[in-house]
């Protein structure tokens, strides 16, 4: 079904504070570079209870913070004044016929999703217990959620996305070199979703460097990539979602590639000649 969203540059900046709003929707949602925090905090609107999303750049995958609180504004402005507000730099931020009931039931089920989802690394410490609703309660969170889901999703946020429900068509995608051997599914988003067992190249040439690298690294000190047992191959241990093809081909080949010719279905067509031609 289509959507009417509207979004209003408050500050005639695209890159500056936003304000969206929907057609049939009593909420509405700000998007918060930090350094614009101060340009919320003059909002009456945004000192209500309400919803937040912090989200930062990671080297492995993005991170987020899911919160709540009675009044938003404040509750952004302590996460920039200490130190566990040093991983974000945009927040996203949903107000509007909200209370206390609604926020937590809010915070505990969008935690569960975006940890199930397993596309951003969740720096929250702690994950709150689900409060007790009412069935017709519960429908109408559920339905706000929905909203939060559509909002999230336009802006590029892939948080709530769950793989196993953003696979594009059938095709498994391969990757074979020496010392590598790769299985892959295209995204909706245009990511791509290397598979638990594949392999990856231990030689790296020398013109492999930045974010692939330190990626690999991240990995191996992590257990997602460990030995496969030879002097040749890494073993992915884990699923992993890599923002493009490209980015998940230089990785598994350890040197530049482009991921778009590089992944092959069992046909040999490319990625390019099936989605981009």
């Amino acid at each position: 079904m289509a959507q009417v969203i509207t979004t209003i540059l408050l500050l005639d900046n695209p890159k500056g504070l936003r304000l969206i709003e929907m057609a049939n929707w009593s909420g509405k949602s700000f998007v918060v570079p930090r350094s614009k925090l101060k340009d919320l905090k003059m909002r009456d609107d945004a000192k209500q209870p309400g919803l937040y999303i912090l989200l930062g750049e990671g080297a492995e995958k993005p991170s987020a913070y899911i919160g709540q609180s009675e009044n938003v504004v404040e509750r952004l402005l302590s996460h920039d004044s200490v130190r566990e507000g040093d991983e974000w730099n945009t927040a996203i931020v949903f107000v509007g016929q909200l209370d206390s009931t609604f926020i937590k039931y809010l915070e505990s089920i969008s935690l569960e999703l975006a940890k199930k989802a397993n596309r951003y690394s969740i720096f929250n410490s702690a994950s709150p217990k689900e409060n007790t609703l009412s069935e017709s309660q519960k429908i109408v969170a559920a339905e706000y959620f929905e909203r939060i889901k559509l909002i999230t999703g336009m802006l590029g946020c892939t948080l709530f996305d769950v793989v196993s429900e953003s696979v594009v068509g059938t095709n498994i995608y391969y990757l074979k070199s020496e010392g590598a051997d790769a299985k892959a599914q295209l995204l909706e988003d245009g990511s791509i979703n290397v598979l638990s067992g594949s392999l990856a190249r231990i030689r790296e040439t020398e013109a492999f460097f930045g974010w692939s690298k330190a990626a690999r690294q991240k990995f191996l000190e992590d257990g997602i990539l460990e030995g496969a047992g030879d002097d040749i191959s890494y073993k992915f241990t884990q699923d992993v979602v890599f923002s493009s093809p490209t980015a998940a081909a230089a990785t598994v080949r350890g040197c530049p590639i482009n991921g778009w010719t590089a992944w092959r279905d069992k046909n040999g067509q490319t990625l390019d000649q099936n989605v981009r031609q």
